[in-house]
């Protein structure tokens, strides 16, 4: 039972070493996404390396607003969100899944971000449906 007990311990302790500045390496950012000036109801918010050298992050739009944790440095940013449905499709029965967001802002993305460690609010996306 003590054999356990330190064992546990220390792997306790050795998880704490590591994650001691846990914080200093990470970029904690929010913001808004609007495309023409309404907030992106529903999408999704990417930062990723420009050499993809490390493992993109990425996040939810809801209502506007995004938050979550990246690793520092520079990133293109790419912000995906599907256009309202319409009608269903006859032939599939279902409503086909258009992009709100042009290809410029996700698959051609100009976005851009230099992220520092530690908190960076208001980090504001305002699309236009034409760039």
């Amino acid at each position: 039972m003590r054999t356990r007990f330190s064992a546990a311990a220390g792997a306790v302790a050795l998880l704490l070493m590591f994650c001691s500045g846990c914080g200093d390496k990470v970029s904690e950012v929010s913001g808004t996404v609007t495309f023409d000036g309404k907030a992106v109801a529903d999408g999704d918010i990417i930062f990723e390396s420009p050499d993809g050298s490390v493992t993109p992050a990425a996040g939810k739009i809801a209502n506007g607003q995004y938050s979550l944790a990246v690793a520092p440095g520079p990133k293109k940013v790419r912000i995906t969100a599907p256009k309202p449905p319409t009608k269903p499709d006859p032939v599939m029965g279902m409503n086909p899944i258009e992009s709100l967001i042009p290809k410029e802002y996700n698959v051609e993305t100009k976005l851009t971000a230099d992220l520092k460690p530690g908190k960076r609010e208001g980090l504001n996306f305002d699309l236009k449906a034409k760039p």
